[in-house]
């Protein structure tokens, strides 16, 4: 027997285990990214300070160009691309002397170091916020 139809109507209901298993995997997904943002943001918060602090360039511009924007002008590095299983966070300074100040001075590669701490705190807040943990 051959059957062609134009149109198939198909109807699922899942059980309540199931449905919050999904719901449960749909949260993790946003929880991960939101962990990333944050991160990203603390990360950047760090590099902006020890920039402050040990006075490495003459202007906010290279400041301001880290990680997201804190005054004009700027055009800060921050894209975040979140897939399903993972969230990707390229962070950086947008100024032509930012990679000659990293291979100086390690402000990124110091920052990171320095805001583990901070991170894996916000790290927390956001999984408990999201997840209702």
């Amino acid at each position: 027997m051959v059957l062609i139809a134009d149109e198939i109507q198909l109807s699922i209901r899942f059980d309540k285990q199931m449905t919050s298993f999904f719901e449960k995997q749909t949260k993790l997904n946003l929880a991960s990214a939101k962990v990333v943002e944050a991160c990203g943001k603390v990360w950047a918060d760090e590099a902006k300070s020890i920039t402050r602090i040990e006075d490495h360039v003459d202007t906010g511009l290279y400041i301001n160009s880290i990680g997201y924007s804190t005054g004009e002008p700027s055009n800060p590095l921050y894209e975040l691309e979140t897939q399903t299983n993972r969230s990707i966070l390229t962070i950086g300074a947008d100024v032509e002397y930012a990679e000659a100040l990293e291979k100086r001075f390690s402000i990124f590669a110091r920052a990171l170091d320095i805001a583990k701490p901070r991170m894996e705190k916000v790290s927390a807040t956001q999984i408990q916020k999201i997840m209702r943990v």
